[in-house]
């Protein structure tokens, strides 16, 4: 099949559109990738700006139970004694504090 010089005639006439197509095609990926681009910085930054919750939060309940527990016991025990007096084991005076062990310093 031969190309005849009417089809010549026609396909350089329909030229300017195919290479505008052509080049749009182009682009678009291009554009495509920018686009996802600033939509994963726009992601970025709200996720920045937002605070979010730690799922542990009932392990932490527990562990205030815990020590409001524990801290009733001592506090009976500390009030049952009289402050100043001797310990019984020893002949020495001892001096608790109730913060003592509560408390853990993790700025240093």
């Amino acid at each position: 099949m031969s190309i005849k010089p009417i089809d010549l005639q026609t396909l350089f006439v329909k030229m300017a559109e195919v290479s505008k197509e052509q080049s749009l095609v182009k682009e678009q990926a291009a554009l495509q990738q920018s686009q996802a681009a600033r939509a994963q910085v726009v992601k970025e930054l709200e996720e920045d700006h937002r605070v979010t919750e730690t799922p542990e939060e009932s392990e932490a309940q527990a562990v205030k139970e815990d020590e409001s527990e524990s801290g009733g016991e001592q506090q009976g025990r500390q009030e049952s004694k009289p402050e100043g007096q001797s310990d019984e084991t020893g002949g020495k005076e001892v001096v608790t504090d109730p913060d003592v062990g509560r408390h853990v310093d993790l700025t240093g």
